[in-house]
């Protein structure tokens, strides 16, 4: 059996488009689906497609994080293998099937889908979302035709049951902190880039601020856990801005790029600041992005 988690916090005008693109996914082996959210609106929202679909069950969870709602819903999933994904995006055609395929192989502990832009307009913001979702499906690629594990992404990935454990509850990157237990349990993780998952970025610089923050920020906690080195973000960085350079196509994308690094490092020196001499907690650096859940 397999279980699927979509987590989500006030998301009520998303979550049935996530639920649905779980239950269009051609599934042959059985299956269910534990959508879970602390607020009223999106659990209501949940519970209409519940009432329809006796494998789907709506979980309340107490509002504490991401990481909680994570380790109360591993307590109630069935399945040997747990596809998880988020309220506010949505999979592709046969992207469940693709990811459990994988696991025919006993070296896999997880298996991580392609993240896609689904922003549309030409703008500053979206030719960011663009160059970075671009970027780290170039990365994943090159490690996995090198047979190299992957850093899975919390938009979509699908982990062996028996390799989840619990994650500590201030954690700001869940995905990464899985994806280093299974690593250091000596499974594989993979990649899979015909597992499509769709992702709205945000579209206000402020959201962008905020969502960038937190992601420079899990890796200074994760190198304090468990020792999880800075190098290969900044590799990560200096990739984004080689592949920036040759999408350069207008102009305009030369400006957007330019200004692109001047906030990568304005970002980075914020979170450095933040930590190292305010001594500020690492649940600062989580703050909800308005503007992409939609």
């Amino acid at each position: 059996m397999m279980s699927v988690i979509i987590t989500s916090f006030k998301e009520p005008h998303t979550i049935g488009r996530a639920i649905l693109a779980v239950l269009n996914q051609n599934i042959s082996a059985p299956y269910e689906i534990l959508v879970i959210a602390p607020d009223k609106d999106t659990l209501e929202a949940a519970n209409v497609f519940a009432r329809k679909h006796k494998h789907i069950r709506v979980l309340a969870d107490p509002g504490k994080g991401k990481p909680t709602a994570l380790n109360i819903a591993f307590r109630k999933i069935r399945g040997d293998i747990v596809v998880l994904t988020d309220g506010d995006v949505y999979m592709g055609k046969n992207a469940i099937s693709l990811l459990i395929s994988h696991f025919a192989d006993n070296r896999a502990g997880a298996v991580t889908g392609r993240v896609v832009s689904a922003n549309k307009s030409n703008t500053m913001l979206n030719y960011w979302a663009l160059l970075g979702a671009e970027t780290f499906h170039r990365l994943r690629l090159r490690e996995s035709h090198a047979r190299q594990n992957v850093l899975c992404s919390g938009y979509l990935y699908a982990v062996r049951a028996s390799l989840v454990q619990d994650i500590p509850v201030d954690t700001l990157a869940d995905d990464a902190f899985i994806t280093h237990c299974i690593w250091q349990k000596q499974a594989r993780t993979i990649y899979e880039p015909q597992a499509l998952v769709y992702v709205h970025y945000p579209t206000t610089l402020i959201d962008w601020i905020k969502q960038k923050k937190r992601t420079a920020a899990r890796f200074y906690q994760l190198n304090k856990r468990i020792g999880v080195s800075k190098v290969s973000s900044l590799m990560n960085e200096i990739s984004i801005g080689v592949f920036s350079l040759r999408m350069i196509k207008k102009p305009q994308h030369l400006a957007w790029f330019i200004f692109l690094i001047v906030m990568r490092a304005y970002i980075w020196a914020r979170v450095m600041f933040d930590r190292r001499l305010w001594g500020r907690s690492f649940k600062r650096a989580w703050e909800r992005v308005e503007s992409s859940k939609r």
